[in-house]
C-alpha cells in the first residue's frame, strides 16, 4: 500500500484509485469538473444534493467527496481509456501506474524460472555446509542466498543426515572423521575458535555441548561449520567432572531462531536419586525440573547422553536405561538387553530407539545384535566374516547409525559401515586414534546459534 501511495503521489494530473462495494464504484479524480453531467453515465439515481451529505457514504467526511463520483452497473466499454482506473481493465498487468502487478525482484514466475533458479530454491536446502560453502563462488547471487539466513534455517530443517563422527579420547583435542572426504568437511582446527581447550559433551543436528577444561566447567554451544558460539550461564548445581548432559535441537519450520535445550540429570551426593536441570535458550537461564527426582538403584549415570524425539536417554551401570521426557518434564527407567549393558551404543533406526551390541565372537566372524521397542527386543543379529571386514580376533563396539539402513562399526583401529540392505561392508578410515575414544554422530549443518 505504501508503494501505491507513493505512485500516486508522483503523478499531478489523472491520478485514480478504484474502490469496489457491492453495489458501486467509486473512483477518484482531481477534480470534479473534470466530469460533465453527459459523462458521468448513471448515478443509481444519488442526486448531487445527497453527494453533499456525510451521511449517504456511512460516514465519510464531505471533505473526502469532493472527488467522489458514484458509478451503478458502469462497463468497462463506456470508458474511452482502458487505463481509466489505473490499468485493472489493461491487459499489461505490468502497467508502471500499478505497482501492484509488478513481481518483486526477488520471485519469479514459474514460466520465468532457469535450471539455475530451480536449483538455487529446491537443491541447495539439501546439500551438506561443505558442499554449499563450496558453491558460494558460482555466482554473486549463490554468495549472498547462501550467506542467508533464510538457507541457513531451511538447510538445517532439510539436511539431517550424519555426516561423521567427532572423535576425543579424554581431554585431547577432537576430531572430526568424515563419511565422504569430498562432501563433508568440517574448519581446521576443529574447535580452534572457542575461547579455552574443551571436551565435546554432547553433539545434536549440527550443533555441539562443549565444555572447558580450564577449571570453571563453563558450557558452551557452538557450530564448527560456521564458528558461531555461545557461553551458557553457569548452572545453579554442581554438575560433576563427567556430567550427564544431553543438548536437545529440533530443527523446524518454525524453529526460526535455531532455539535449542540442554539438560542435565544431576545426581545427588551420597543419595542414589537424580534430579534434572534444564537450560533453555529462549529463557537464556538454567532451572530445576518440576518433575520429582528418581532412584538410580545405587547406580551411575553413564557420560553424556542420547537424545530423539522430544526424550533424553542415559545409560546407567546397572544395565538400566534412565529416560526424561522434555516436554511432559516426566522421568523412568527402561530395561536394557540382558547382559549386555555397558557393550552397546543408543540410537536410531527405522524411527526407533535401538541399541545396537557388536561381539567378538569365537571363531571365524564378528556379531550385532540389534535391539529395539518399548521392551528393548532382540530384533535382528548381523554375522559378520573375519574375511568379509578383513581383520580377524581383534575388539569391535558399534557407533550410532548414519541411517536405518548403514550402521557404523569400529574394529581394532579401522571403522566400518555396514550396509543393511546390501550386506554389504565398506571401509571408511583406517587410521583411528583410538578404540575407546568417545564418537559422537555429526550432521554438517549451516544452523546459526541461536543467543544463549
Amino acid at each position: 500500500m505504501a508503494e501505491h501511495q507513493n505512485d500516486e503521489a508522483e503523478y499531478s494530473d489523472n491520478s485514480y484509485e478504484i474502490v469496489n462495494s457491492e453495489e458501486c464504484y467509486i473512483f477518484l479524480t482531481d477534480s470534479e469538473e473534470d466530469f460533465s453531467a453527459e459523462s458521468r453515465l448513471q448515478t443509481g439515481g444519488i442526486e448531487s444534493s445527497v453527494l453533499e451529505n456525510e451521511d449517504a457514504f456511512d460516514g465519510t467526511e464531505s471533505s473526502d467527496l469532493e472527488n467522489e463520483v458514484a458509478f451503478n452497473g458502469m462497463e468497462s466499454s463506456d470508458l474511452e481509456n482502458e487505463d481509466f482506473f489505473g490499468g485493472i481493465f489493461s491487459s499489461d498487468l505490468n502497467n508502471e501506474y500499478d505497482s501492484r502487478f509488478i513481481f518483486p525482484a526477488h520471485i519469479k514466475r514459474k514460466e520465468d524460472m532457469e535450471i539455475k533458479d530451480v536449483v538455487k530454491d529446491h537443491v541447495l536446502p539439501f546439500l551438506p555446509a561443505k558442499s554449499l560453502l563450496r558453491f558460494r563462488s558460482v555466482s554473486k547471487e549463490w554468495d549472498r542466498w547462501i550467506a542467508s539466513p533464510f538457507l541457513a534455517h531451511k538447510q538445517t530443517y532439510c539436511f539431517r543426515d550424519v555426516s561423521g563422527f567427532l572423535s576425543q579420547y579424554g581431554n585431547g583435542i577432537p576430531t572430526f572423521l568424515t563419511l565422504n572426504e569430498s562432501a563433508f568437511g568440517i574448519p581446521w582446527p576443529l574447535l580452534g575458535f572457542l575461547p579455552e581447550s574443551t571436551v565435546v559433551r554432547s553433539s545434536c543436528n549440527g550443533l555441539l555441548l562443549c565444555q572447558g577444561c580450564d577449571g570453571e566447567g563453563i558450557y558452551y554451544i557452538c557450530n564448527p561449520v560456521n564458528k558461531e558460539w555461545r557461553e551458557l550461564p553457569q548452572p545453579n548445581y554442581y554438575h560433576g567432572s563427567e556430567p550427564a548432559i544431553v543438548l536437545a535441537f529440533e530443527p523446524s519450520v518454525l524453529n526460526i531462531p535455531a532455539h535449542y535445550e540442554v539438560i542435565c540429570a544431576v545426581p545427588l551426593i551420597d543419595q542414589p536419586l537424580a534430579y534434572f536441570e534444564i537450560y533453555s535458550s529462549k529463557e537464556k537461564s538454567w532451572r530445576c525440573s518440576a518433575a520429582d527426582s528418581i532412584e538410580l538403584e545405587f547406580s551411575e549415570l553413564k557420560e553424556g547422553g542420547f537424545y530423539m524425539k522430544g526424550t533424553a536417554y542415559w545409560e546407567t551401570s546397572c544395565g538400566k536405561l534412565l529416560a526424561f521426557d522434555l516436554k511432559n518434564e516426566v522421568c523412568g527407567i527402561l530395561p536394557l538387553p540382558f547382559g549386555s549393558a555397558g557393550s552397546g551404543v543408543l540410537t536410531q533406526m527405522h524411527g526407533e530407539l535401538c541399541y545396537i551390541c557388536a561381539n567378538n565372537q569365537t571363531g571365524n566372524a564378528y556379531k550385532v545384535d540389534i535391539f529395539g521397542g518399548i521392551d528393548m527386543h532382540l530384533k535382528q543379529s548381523i554375522v559378520l566374516d573375519f574375511e568379509l571386514v578383513g581383520a580377524a580376533n581383534r575388539e569391535c563396539r558399534a557407533l550410532p547409525c548414519v541411517n536405518s539402513n548403514v550402521m557404523m562399526i569400529v574394529i581394532g583401529k579401522t571403522l566400518y559401515s555396514y550396509h543393511v540392505r546390501d550386506q554389504k561392508v565398506i571401509v571408511v578410515n583406517r587410521e583411528l586414534n583410538n578404540f575407546s575414544a568417545r564418537y559422537l554422530p555429526y550432521v554438517n549443518s549451516l544452523v546459526m546459534v541461536a543467543p544463549s
